[in-house]
């Protein structure tokens, strides 16, 4: 039953990203990743066309 909340309430309310930076290594990435969590930030790493994209997540 709670999964079924959950979708339901990803479904009105979807993650979105903001753009941090973009970095032409993963070890830069990486790094720059650890230091927004360390920070209490919620991060993700996505490939790019030129290096990886370190994106903020809001909710």
């Amino acid at each position: 039953m709670p999964s079924i909340t959950l979708r339901a309430f990803r479904a009105v309310f979807p993650l979105s990203a903001r753009t941090v930076s973009t970095m032409p290594t993963l070890a830069e990435a990486r790094a720059l990743a650890a230091l927004l969590v360390s920070m209490g930030k919620r991060v993700v790493i996505q490939s790019a066309a030129q290096g990886f994209t370190v994106a903020e997540v809001a909710a």
